[in-house]
C-alpha cells in the first residue's frame, strides 16, 4: 500500500431535504447527487436515498448521503428517525 493510500481519509455526511409535496425537493435531489434531471412529476412515497462521492484536498474522500423525503411525511411519526444524525438540514417551501 502506497502512502498517499494510508494517508486517505474518508468521510460521510447525511443531507436531509424535507418539504412541502411537489416542491422540487427530489429535483434537487437528483440535480444535485446524478447530475440530471427528471422530465416527469413521480411523488416521493416515504423516502428516496442518494449518493454523491467527492473527493476533495488533502486525501479526503467524502460521501455525501442525501435524503429525499416526500411532502406526505412530514406529519408522520418516522420524520424525526429520518432526520436524526443529519448533518444538514435543507426545507424546501
Amino acid at each position: 500500500m502506497s502512502d498517499s493510500e494510508e494517508d486517505s481519509q474518508d468521510r460521510q455526511l447525511k443531507i436531509v431535504v424535507i418539504g412541502d409535496g411537489a416542491c422540487g425537493k427530489t429535483s434537487l435531489a437528483t440535480r444535485f447527487a446524478q447530475e440530471a434531471f427528471g422530465k416527469q412529476y413521480k411523488q416521493t412515497i416515504g423516502l428516496d436515498f442518494f449518493l454523491k462521492r467527492i473527493s476533495l484536498p488533502g486525501n479526503l474522500n467524502v460521501t455525501l448521503q442525501v435524503w429525499d423525503i416526500g411532502g406526505q411525511t412530514l406529519g408522520g411519526k418516522m420524520l424525526d428517525k429520518y432526520v436524526y444524525g443529519a448533518h444538514v438540514k435543507i426545507a424546501e417551501v
